[in-house]
């Protein structure tokens, strides 16, 4: 199942090895140095909120840590809204 990340970042569910919230991750000693090396040493807060590990990177939203958790662990069935009927 692919999950959109925001922006023009889609990835495969089953590539999705850590998602983590960027305030919390900047808090812990080597938070730090792992925002630094995603963002290729920009500012972390002008590239977005959460960072998410792959097993083909390192890639930045600017969802909550929760929205992505949330798209990650549904199946599309459950996030389909259903239509309204008339």
């Amino acid at each position: 199942m692919l999950v959109h990340l925001g922006g023009d970042v889609v990835v495969d569910a089953r590539e999705v090895v850590a998602i983590l919230d960027l305030a919390r991750l900047g808090a812990a000693p080597d938070g730090k140095a792992l925002i630094a090396r995603a963002v290729g040493g920009a500012e972390a807060k002008a590239h977005g909120r959460t960072l998410i590990v792959t097993t083909r990177g390192l890639h930045l939203s600017s969802l909550a840590a929760e929205t992505v958790a949330r798209r990650v662990a549904l199946p599309a069935e459950i996030r389909r809204r259903p239509t309204a009927e008339m």
